[in-house]
């Protein structure tokens, strides 16, 4: 709930890059994963395409995925996972360059310069939630989640993009004066804050967690348009009912 998948699409597009993304279905397995897993090597090896896998932690069915992200991110390959038909594919690709470049034309030759074609392309994102045990866990299962990787840790929005992103947020909403709508700007800031503060201190004395992400607060904003609107039209029905009784 920070933007983590948000920020990463713009930096695709930033990139001009391909985005690659599994999508989760019903019956979704090992032998699903391995052949998305086996499409994205191939874009970034054979036709040498700058690629990014972009993978989240709701995304994780069974464990053993991680175990082969953990493969990609150490060495750029899964172990086994091309058959002979895919081998003969690849190898018709990089035939070519390998012949350009001056490397000798063995199959080990050129599957290395397969794999250092995916190592130069292919850009994993991993966009997990440090929430809870599991991912302690998995890093201490799979470290190359830590030593393949950079980590961006998302902190909290600082007080000028909350009032920022709430003004944006009521643009579209009359209010009596700016006054009013500037008022109802700084609340909407200071009850996120407060939440937040209020977390630390409940951390801090009863050891337990309460996590407010930027999700709550565009909830918070979006609860009130809601509310608003729904208020507005009840209050306007009833109005209008008093009117015409009166008349």
């Amino acid at each position: 709930g920070s933007g983590r998948q948000s920020l990463t699409r713009l930096a695709i597009y930033c990139g001009e890059m391909e985005e690659f993304q599994i999508e989760i279905a019903k019956g979704y397995g090992k032998n699903e994963w391995r052949d998305d897993v086996k499409k994205v090597l191939m874009r970034a090896g054979k036709d040498n395409k700058q690629v990014v896998f972009l993978f989240t932690d709701s995304q994780i069915v069974m464990e053993s995925f991680l175990e082969d992200i953990n493969n990609v991110l150490n060495s750029g390959e899964v172990p086994n996972i091309f058959d002979m038909a895919d081998q003969d594919q690849l190898m018709a690709a990089i035939r070519p360059v390998c012949q350009a470049e001056g490397i000798s034309l063995t199959k080990a030759n050129m599957y290395e310069r397969f794999l250092n074609r995916v190592q130069a392309n292919l850009h994993v994102v991993l966009a997990f939630s440090p929430v809870g045990d599991a991912f302690r866990n998995r890093l201490r299962q799979f470290p190359s989640l830590v030593t393949c990787c950079t980590i961006d840790w998302f902190t909290e929005w600082p007080a000028e993009a909350l009032a920022g992103v709430a003004n944006e947020a009521f643009a579209e909403i009359e209010f009596p004066s700016e006054d009013v709508k500037n008022g109802i700007v700084s609340l909407c800031r200071d009850i996120h804050q407060s939440v937040e503060q209020a977390s630390i201190r409940y951390a801090e004395e009863m050891r337990r967690y309460n996590y407010v992400t930027p999700t709550s607060y565009l909830e918070l904003l979006s609860t009130f348009r809601t509310v608003l609107a729904e208020k507005r039209h009840e209050i306007g029905t009833a109005r209008r009912r008093l009117s015409v009784g009166l008349d």
